[in-house]
């Protein structure tokens, strides 16, 4: 399975790439919207997406822009934001899923492992 992470957070980056690594799945790691944007293009069949980068609720804009644009794979929304009003709006915005953080690496591989199926 192919994977994107749009992610801007360097630790939680190389933490996610690692474990990647020990899988059989194509990962690619995006740290600014214009280089996930350019990674869509390989059609990735799952994608991971950072709501807050940097100061900015940016995350969410791409979700609305994949779905405007018609993509239909999952989409797991990652972030700290937990309260009722946040987690709606995930799944408003067409997130199928969220992964709140901080997440364990056993956390990130089953919902991998929920959508690679």
């Amino acid at each position: 399975m192919k994977i994107l992470y749009l992610e801007d957070n360097r630790q939680e980056a190389a933490l996610v790439s690692r474990y990647m690594q020990t899988t059989p799945h194509a990962f690619v790691l995006a740290s600014t919207l214009d280089e996930a944007r350019e990674a869509t293009v390989s059609s990735p069949e799952l994608i991971m997406v950072d709501l807050v980068l940097g100061h900015t609720r940016d995350g969410y804009k791409f979700i609305r822009e994949l779905r405007a644009q018609g993509y239909e794979q999952p989409i797991i929304a990652v972030t700290g934001l937990t309260a009722p009003k946040d987690l709606q709006e995930c799944r408003q915005i067409g997130a199928d899923d969220v992964l709140v953080k901080p997440f364990t690496i056993n956390q990130l591989a089953d919902v991998i492992h929920q959508y690679a199926s």
